[in-house]
């Protein structure tokens, strides 16, 4: 049957109009959305965070490392007899704990680092810079200048804004005044301490060799997989004499390596730049193996600001005579710059300016500050909070963070509050395990997952099963498997904080898991460096850096084969394929699996535990395996 051309011609118009008519609703709700967001962003008063009452005094402690500007800062604290010490570490609310604890009278100081509780309303409180109460008498903020770090500078940002303190001591390289005096403009009286380092810093013109390191050395290398083969080096001239530090240890673990190269037992020990955010030992000499790191994007040289904060670990005031600096050769793969080095050792004695990177501080929202009433309606709350951020500070010495991070959380949530999950779910609820310190990156992101579901169905009155959240001790394995135990009862302990009872836990129980692993991990660590074949081939023993297993003939290739002398391998010594975890052969980078110092991923260079149980005096609890 044929039809009408009349007709056709009809229906194609009517089809025009409709298409037509569908744009033209869609450009016109397009555009109320973009002018609703935009009365949104211009209603929106653009006022920053600010505190109701301005301090009375901020003293800027400036200086160079070994200056004694923390030592002053803690004496006036001492004086006051109530107020807060906050610095970025556990480790450094630990010593400045411990060293007010000496000299003040019971009960006078407590300490709150999120791991740890010890009488946390005493008058004078040592946390980390996530647990600084917002208001008090006197506020000492060590290393200051991490107001410009990008994962956790908003934190700094917000205490120096918002917290209301009578008096402030910021402790701080010189070079970030400028970004710290805008953030306490509103001081009715500002002081400038400039600080001279007290004891004098040499540069070592000749490499050392492993076997000429002295006793009291530090040895800095940038990745797990180095600080082994370089342990592994130094071994042989100081059998069980050398120990190893970096950031996957449990901190149980770092303050006992601590403890034991101050009290002389370990002579030798090799660190990450862990070492360098103010931790104070016995060292009369630091020695960097390498000079490159990852840091999260790519391998690049160190900066001079970070090469002066490490090399300043060297000959602390009251600790050891004068310092020096240099660097270890003959390690396999291992180039430090000599040149690099000296430019730091320059600015360590405050010869010289460092290269501070001048990020401007960062503001992150808290939920009050969204205007959101569900939790459907985080996301784009966060995001046009991120909107009126940018333009609030456009004229400011601070910026909005990224929360793009927090927007991927939510999204990640919202279809399980969908179903029975959202039962328990209201919208501080959600805020909360968004904004759990729980990392985000791969591979850790499932973790965050599972343990926001715990707590989810925890709260919708829902069965958890107890390892879910608390990973059990292993029975055997390597110091990784313990550190990765560890890490996972760390994340358990910051759940169960939050959320008490998911899983019928405590986050007494998680500390407990954790306590076994680093009681363990530290039995391990002496075999661990011994076992460790040092920059050598497993398969013939040839020199290789610390990053490969084995050397290019001796690697698998990937349609499998074998050599003519029996080996398999690819035949004439082609390039490998790369593997997660390994250095690029050309040495413009490398994964961040096989770099990462703060990261326990990759082949573990110990033996495998011989112990059943855990330690000695280690209570099991039912549901731990």
């Amino acid at each position: 049957m044929s039809t009408h051309p009349q007709a056709g011609a009809r229906r194609r118009e009517r089809t025009a109009v409709r298409d037509a008519a569908s744009r033209t609703a869609d450009r016109t709700a397009a555009s109320a959305e973009k002018r609703a967001q935009q009365i949104w962003v211009e209603g929106a008063a653009p006022i920053l965070p600010s505190r109701a009452t301005r301090p009375e005094q901020v003293v800027f402690h400036l200086g160079p490392t070994n200056s004694g500007k923390t030592y002053d800062s803690l004496q006036a604290l001492a004086a006051e007899g109530s107020g807060v010490y906050a610095a970025p570490l556990r480790q450094l609310a630990h010593e400045a704990y411990e060293r007010l604890s000496a000299e003040l009278p019971a009960g006078t100081v407590g300490l709150s680092t999120g791991e740890e509780e010890i009488d946390p309303m005493a008058p004078i409180v040592c946390c980390t810079v996530e647990k600084a109460p917002m208001r008090g008498d006197l506020l000492v903020l060590d290393e200051s200048h991490w107001v410009a770090d990008a994962d956790r500078g908003h934190h700094w940002a917000r205490l120096l804004l918002t917290g209301e303190y009578r008096e402030m001591h910021l402790i701080s390289a010189a070079e970030a005044l400028l970004l710290l005096r805008p953030l306490v403009a509103d001081a009715k009286k500002t002081t400038i301490v400039n600080h001279k380092r007290l004891s004098r810093l040499d540069l070592l013109k000749q490499p050392v060799r492993p076997d000429a390191v002295r006793p009291q050395t530090l040895v800095v290398a940038f990745s797990r997989k180095a600080v082994y083969a370089v342990a592994a080096a130094l071994d042989p001239a100081r059998p069980g004499k050398v120990g190893v530090l970096y950031g996957a240890l449990p901190p149980a673990t770092r303050r006992e390596v601590i403890e034991r190269f101050t009290r002389g037992e370990l002579e030798v020990l090799v660190t990450t730049d862990v070492i360098g955010h103010g931790i104070n030992v016995p060292a009369s000499a630091v020695l960097f193996a390498e000079t490159t790191k990852f840091d999260g994007q790519q391998v690049r040289p160190l900066r001079t600001w970070e090469a002066a904060q490490i090399a300043g670990r060297a000959g602390r005031y009251g600790l050891t005579g004068h310092g020096s600096a240099g660097v270890l050769t003959g390690v396999s793969g291992l180039k430090p710059d000599l040149g690099l080095v000296a430019a730091g050792a320059e600015v360590a004695r405050g010869d010289a300016m460092s290269d501070l990177p001048k990020r401007a501080p960062r503001l992150r929202p808290e939920l009050d500050d969204l205007g959101a009433w569900m939790a459907v309606d985080l996301p784009e709350a966060l995001t046009r909070w991120m909107a009126w951020a940018r333009a609030a500070t456009k004229d400011e010495a601070m910026t909005a963070d990224d929360v793009t991070d927090l927007v991927a959380r939510v999204h990640v949530l919202l279809p399980l509050l969908r179903g029975p999950l959202g039962a328990g779910a209201d919208l501080e609820t959600v805020w909360r395990l968004v904004t759990l310190p729980i990392d985000y990156n791969p591979p850790r992101r499932t973790r965050w997952l599972v343990l926001a579901r715990a707590a989810l169905s925890h709260l919708a009155g829902l069965p958890v099963e107890a390892e879910t959240v608390l990973v059990p001790y292993p029975l055997r394995g390597t110091v990784e498997d313990y550190e990765q135990a560890a890490a996972a009862a760390r994340d358990a302990q910051t759940l169960l904080r939050q959320f008490p009872g998911v899983g019928g836990l405590t986050s007494e129980d998680a500390a407990e898991v954790e306590e076994a692993c680093a009681a363990t991990i530290t039995e391990l660590l002496p075999e661990a460096i011994s076992a460790t074949a040092s920059g050598r081939c497993t398969g013939c023993g040839t020199a290789v850096a610390p990053w490969f297993p084995t050397c290019r003939d001796c690697r698998v290739p990937t349609g499998g084969g074998s050599r003519p002398d029996g080996r398999t391998g690819r035949p004439g010594g082609g390039r490998p394929a790369r593997s997660g975890g390994e250095r690029s052969t050309t040495g413009r980078g490398r994964s961040e699996a096989g770099r990462g110092g703060r990261r326990a991923t990759g082949g573990e260079p110990g033996r495998a535990a011989t112990a059943d149980t855990p330690p000695a005096g280690r209570r099991r609890r039912r549901g731990r395996g």
